[in-house]
């Protein structure tokens, strides 16, 4: 169950649009989702930029779970080049507002590793890791993911190869890798790829590749 709340911008200043929202959360509740329905971005007095910057703070030092919801793609745009946050996404639409995952990450450098799961579970995502393409087959053997982050230069087999072992899992796949020119778009199709991620990656690559 989120808590909604609907934040008017239209001929404020970005201090106005925060002192409004610090009335509306003191603290989190219950560990609901907050969803700010945000009217009149477009019109605000003063930098967007600056209010966004200043509304990941106010999430993120409260470490309070919020969907911005902006139809016009503005909020989405300046939440991109800040970098994203894992406390925050930016959606057009309630319907786009994300849900926890089963989440295989298949990392076999231990900070790159432990990078992404401090990231996917801070924004409330279950994570299962694995080091090698076979420990990744293993893992996927008695359990259901709904996302498989896979690296494809692992220590035994590619993650290529390993994408086309786990066809018919119905887990999104999306492959994370400085070296994604080894293998053509044709090749990531034939493997089940949903989608490439080019390492190194800021939050909000990262978080995006999650919704497909």
């Amino acid at each position: 169950m989120h808590r909604k709340i609907r934040l008017d911008c239209g001929g404020k200043t970005a201090r106005q649009v925060l002192e409004g929202l610090r009335r509306e959360i003191s603290a989190p509740k219950n560990g609901r989702r907050v969803v700010l329905l945000v009217d009149n971005l477009q019109k605000i007095e003063g930098s967007m930029g600056r209010l966004l910057r200043e509304i990941l703070a106010f999430f993120n030092e409260r470490a309070i779970k919020a969907s911005i919801i902006d139809p016009t793609g503005c909020a989405g745009t300046v939440y991109r080049a800040l970098g994203g946050s894992v406390h925050v996404e930016v959606c057009r639409s309630e319907e786009d507002v994300g849900r926890p995952l089963e989440i295989l990450v298949v990392e076999d450098t231990p900070d790159s590793l432990d990078f992404v799961r401090t990231l996917l579970e801070a924004a409330g995502h279950k994570v299962t890791a694995a080091a090698t393409g076979r420990e990744a087959l293993k893992a996927a053997e008695g359990k259901r993911f709904d996302l498989v982050l896979l690296d494809l230069v692992l220590p035994d087999i590619d993650g290529v190869s390993v994408a086309r072992s786990l066809a018919g899992k119905q887990a999104r796949l999306v492959a994370m890798s400085a070296f994604l020119d080894r293998w053509d778009a044709s090749d990531y199709r034939r493997a089940g790829f949903h989608r490439t991620l080019r390492k190194p990656f800021a939050t909000a690559d990262l978080l995006d590749a999650l919704k497909g």
